[in-house]
């Protein structure tokens, strides 16, 4: 009988130690936090929320979407273009930090963060760099695949559908873990010609480490004078006091040129106080601080540039108003 009591004892200790006795539920969270696949009381995966926090401390990430535009050049006496409004498409910055070093040899962390997969479809990515890259490369071979088999180049609902099912895989695989970042998947539309631009509109699309996938195009396309809107995304870790000024602000001016729409993705990345100087030298006091550009239209597909803005101690360069 003695040992009966102690083996109850003893399993009435173990249940307290693993908190599973405690009716209001409280310590059984502990349990589920590890687990993929097990809710925890309150209806929650930990280790997907925790993916999704991880996404969101990774570099910000700033596109703009702009609709087709009927304004024309506008030109000077000297016959030389003064205003020649962006064209069509999507519009990215991310600011360089090089795995928070400051040395001058250094010029890339060797992540890409923006991969074209078709003429029409590119992804970013922030959060946990290595999971992006992992993603970007099954994007890749997703599309290779399919213009391989069907010969031809792989559509957008079926590349968000096969890409956002390998992320929630991760969700619920045995011995695995969720991406810890979050895609931004770039479109530029089916490409229909015709007065009608219905189909071909620029859209942006998340697709976060539990699987699903968000519009974040404006829900409301047109303005007060009926005209198409532009629209903002945020990904990865952004003032949260800011971000919702810096969407009206960006996503309500008008740009007269593609450098303005640069100037602006730049100032809001500067804005936001998270791009950390990359390079510094006793000349330059502050250092440099690095941006990614990109820019995805149908005429000049992807093109990515390095944006550097110099910050000298007694020579401060001051942020573009938006």
């Amino acid at each position: 009988m003695t040992q009966m009591y102690w083996f109850v004892a003893f399993i009435i200790v173990s249940l307290f130690h693993h908190g599973i006795l405690l009716a209001d539920g409280s310590s059984i969270g502990a349990r589920h936090s590890y687990s993929l696949t097990t809710f925890d009381p309150s209806g929650n995966l930990d280790q997907v929320g925790r993916a999704v926090r991880a996404s969101m401390l990774g570099a910000p990430v700033v596109a703009l979407s702009i609709p087709p535009s009927s304004e024309t050049t506008v030109t000077g006496p000297d016959s030389e273009s003064r205003s020649t409004p962006p064209e069509e498409g999507i519009y990215m910055c991310i600011p360089l930090r090089f795995l928070g070093t400051n040395s001058p040899l250094i010029i890339d962390d060797g992540t890409p963060r923006i991969v074209p997969i078709s003429s029409s479809i590119c992804i970013c990515h922030t959060g946990v760099g290595a999971d992006g890259r992992a993603l970007c490369d099954i994007a890749v071979s997703l599309a290779l695949d399919y213009r391989y088999v069907y010969g031809e180049e792989i559509s957008l609902e079926e590349l968000l559908g096969t890409l956002a099912e390998k992320v929630q895989e991760m969700t619920m695989k045995a011995g695995a873990r969720p991406y810890g970042c979050a895609l931004l998947v770039a479109c530029l539309g089916n490409g229909n010609v015709g007065g009608d631009n219905e189909g071909r509109e620029a859209n942006m699309y998340r697709i976060d480490p539990s699987g699903s996938v968000e519009l974040l195009n404006a829900s409301d396309r047109l303005d007060a004078e009926n005209e198409r809107r532009s629209s903002v995304a945020f990904l990865g870790k952004w003032n949260s006091k800011k971000e919702q000024d810096l969407r009206s602000q960006i996503g309500s001016q008008q740009y007269i040129n593609e450098q303005q729409v640069q100037d602006a993705l730049i100032s809001a990345v500067e804005e936001n106080g998270d791009s950390t100087p990359t390079q510094s030298t006793p000349n330059e006091g502050k250092g440099d601080q690095t941006f990614l550009y990109a820019s995805f239209t149908r005429k000049g597909g992807l093109r990515i540039s390095r944006v550097t803005r110099t910050t000298r101690e007694d020579d401060v360069v001051p942020s573009t108003s938006i």
